[in-house]
């Protein structure tokens, strides 16, 4: 399944490919709208992720999941880094409402050894995660092997590299295990760094078919 994450657009623009997508990703940090209508588009009864990375004052952030929450968000992404209380307070917010939790670990710079993604794997399971998320940053095919052999060991896990070299990762994810993979709108709307657009991915699980 594709995920498709929606940043830099407008509200009516995010109310159409909500309509048309099975799945998105609602980056609340990048997009400028109310909370009306946050909460219009949570609550739309599509498979949605909230996700607010850090950059707004931490009591808007949390303010702003919530409401996602509330609203009918299927998933809430916390931040593997994130403050022990914000962490807790949210994820139990998001279990009390049935949303599911994804914790999220990104390394822009590198990707880690083997022995220590597989320690940030266990410790978020440990903390209540539902779903782990492991973006690392490759920068040869030797990374991109090790956030792969993670599917291994490891169920409930959304994991690949971020990148040009990484870019093949994005589209063994969901082969390999994962539940779903991430796309942009188009390549000036990527939320990450070699990220593909949606219609590029469909054309190759198309091609992998």
């Amino acid at each position: 399944m594709i995920c498709v994450s929606l940043a830099g657009i407008t509200f009516e623009e995010c109310v159409k490919l909500i309509a048309k997508t099975e799945f998105a990703e609602i980056r609340i940090d990048q997009l400028d709208l109310s909370d009306d209508q946050f909460s219009s588009l949570f609550a739309m009864k599509k498979k949605t992720i909230a996700t607010c990375r850090p950059g707004k004052d931490v009591d808007q952030r949390l303010a702003l999941l919530k409401l996602a929450i509330e609203s009918g968000a299927g998933y809430v992404d916390i931040e593997y880094e994130s403050d022990t209380t914000f962490r807790t307070e949210l994820l139990n917010y998001a279990h009390a409402h049935n949303t599911l939790v994804i914790i999220s670990y990104h390394n822009f710079e590198s990707t880690p050894s083997t022995k220590e993604l597989n320690q940030i794997i266990d410790q978020s399971f440990k903390w209540g995660a539902d779903r782990v998320k492991i973006t690392t940053t490759a920068s040869s095919q030797v990374d991109c092997a090790r956030v792969i052999s993670l599917y291994e060991n490891h169920k409930n896990l959304i994991a690949f590299c971020m990148g040009e070299i990484g870019t093949i990762t994005r589209v063994a994810a969901p082969l390999l295990g994962a539940e779903f993979t991430y796309a942009s709108i188009s390549k000036a709307l990527a939320t990450a760094p070699g990220q593909i657009t949606v219609d590029g991915l469909i054309d190759v699980y198309n091609i992998i078919k």
